[in-house]
């Protein structure tokens, strides 16, 4: 079955609003909304959540950003493709100021009486697959959120029977050669099906999308490699996801194929022919989530060069499934980060907490990597605006992710009124990401130890270019560590210097 009629399907469909400081425009923007969502085969359910959503958006713009200030104006952009739809909503407010965060997120019994403002930043990220809060600095400040459209999942154009093959693959049948090509456009729906009969519906999400692979393919986020036997029968995929446009380290990600197929170290051969197309890319590093649940992942990775650098707890579904090889997830799944560093790098200084040097060097030593660790305490600035500083909620996996590029206290005020926000709203896991390779990186890390975040991992490369020290903080998560599958002696010192280093609360 073919998707799409040739190699160019549905483009993205842009527009933007420009409008003044007034409440009393709320009600034409839900309308343009709703029609936009119309337009674009969204149902009334779907439609009614984006609504809310933009409206909370734009009055929290109203009220909080410009207070009484007549003549301003915001802007909101709507970039639709075939399977999702994302709004900016971009304004030059006030900054970033603690007491009017104080109730960011927060319980409403915490709120003064006329406030739903926590009410409204759930019912946001409820209404919406990802929102993400981003610091511009001078430029003020981006609230972006995105949402899947369920007309554009895999199971509308195929039914539950015909996710799976139309006639099973017999084993002895599947024979080499094996070629590993980038993805053609009408081999998306084969991929989502293959997905299926790997996962079920418990894999990322996107996967289960036909168009919005193909469409993520085209603006270069996503780089697809399919795995095919000489008959052209698609049997695995892998792709490169890059987390922003120009990132020097991508991920290996969607990693599976038929279950068919295991035993046979096809995975082995996709990962090589991949990791090959990315050092002629010039790109500085690879990185995995492997899961620990089983083993498989981290000993295929281990064989392709892969080394441990982080664990990130809770960071997948509860209900992940491995058919073959565990069945049903337990607990929600841990993520044991590994990375394969392809090109080196002069010596270079990082800084971080005391407690974290060696553990860091170590780290560094294993891929290969030249550092020199600094733990000076370096004074953090009253103001520094926190451009480029991120916040978004995954509300796939229900975690959220914070990455601080520019630190200051008014930074430091910001993230701990957050986090709080998050927390209440009952996200598992916070994860944030700091850049230590500027001087008050150290500093900012060991104030943060307080707000009850603890070890996470060492990054290569993440922050534009730059590395990353992570650290993460549980919601109300019991981590049962000895349900961790870990494959070598690295990986199981990173475990047991996170259970060492994070609060009692959790551990079990």
């Amino acid at each position: 079955m073919k998707l799409f009629q040739n190699s160019h399907p549905q483009p993205r469909v842009k527009s933007c609003l420009s409008l003044p400081t007034r409440i009393d425009y709320i009600k034409p923007i839900q309308g343009y909304v709703e029609a936009l969502c119309h337009i674009h085969g969204c149902d009334k359910g779907e439609s009614l959540m984006v609504v809310l959503a933009v409206e909370e958006a734009v009055s929290n713009v109203i009220h909080h950003g410009y207070e009484s200030e007549q003549g301003e104006v915001f802007d909101i952009s709507f970039d639709v493709g075939a399977a999702d739809l994302t709004i900016e909503i971009h304004d030059k407010g006030l900054p970033f100021d603690p007491d009017t965060m104080k109730y960011f997120g927060e319980n409403d019994s915490q709120a003064p009486p006329d406030s739903n403002h926590g009410f409204g930043i759930r019912l946001m990220k409820e209404a919406m697959d990802r929102v993400e809060f981003l610091n511009l600095g001078k430029k003020g400040k981006l609230v972006r959120m995105s949402k899947y459209f369920r007309h554009g999942k895999v199971d509308r154009y195929l039914s539950k029977e015909n996710l799976h093959r139309d006639t099973p693959l017999d084993k002895d049948c599947i024979q080499p050669p094996f070629t590993v090509r980038p993805l053609l456009v009408d081999e998306t729906i084969e991929v989502s099906r293959c997905a299926y009969r790997a996962y079920g519906y418990t894999y990322r999400e996107f996967i289960y999308y036909p168009q919005k692979i193909w469409e993520l393919n085209q603006t270069g986020q996503l780089h697809s490699f399919v795995l095919v036997d000489d008959q052209e029968k698609l049997l695995g995929h892998l792709g490169l996801s890059f987390s922003i446009p120009g990132a020097t380290i991508a991920e290996l990600t969607a990693a599976f194929v038929d279950p068919v197929c295991r035993g046979r170290r096809l995975l082995g051969q996709l990962m090589a022919e991949v990791m090959a197309e990315a050092e002629q890319m010039g790109l500085q590093g690879l990185f995995v989530h492997a899961v620990t649940s089983h083993s498989a992942s981290q000993k295929g990775a281990a064989r392709c060069g892969f080394v441990p650098t982080g664990l990130l707890l809770a960071a997948l579904f509860p209900d992940l499934e491995f058919k073959a090889l565990t069945g049903k997830v337990a607990q929600k799944e841990n993520a044991l980060l590994m990375v394969k560093q392809l090109q080196s790098r002069p010596p270079f200084k990082l800084w971080v907490p005391d407690r974290y040097s060696k553990m860091v060097e170590s780290l560094a030593a294993d891929m290969g990597r030249r550092i020199f660790v600094k733990t000076d305490t370096v004074p953090l600035a009253k103001v520094s605006g926190g451009e480029g500083n991120r916040y978004y909620q995954v509300e796939e996996f229900n975690f959220v992710e914070i990455r601080i590029m520019t630190f200051g206290e008014d930074v430091l005020a910001e993230l701990g009124h957050r986090v709080r926000g998050f927390i209440t709203n009952k996200v598992d896991v916070v994860y944030l990401y700091l850049d230590v390779e500027c001087p008050e990186a150290g500093t900012f890390a060991t104030r943060c130890l307080d707000m009850g975040f603890f070890f996470c991992g060492y990054m290569p490369g993440e922050m534009a270019g730059r590395d990353a020290l992570i650290l993460q903080k549980l919601n109300n998560i019991t981590i049962d560590f000895t349900a961790l599958d870990l494959a070598n002696q690295q990986a199981a010192g990173i475990m047991e210097f996170i259970q060492g280093d994070m609060p009692v609360i959790g551990e079990k």
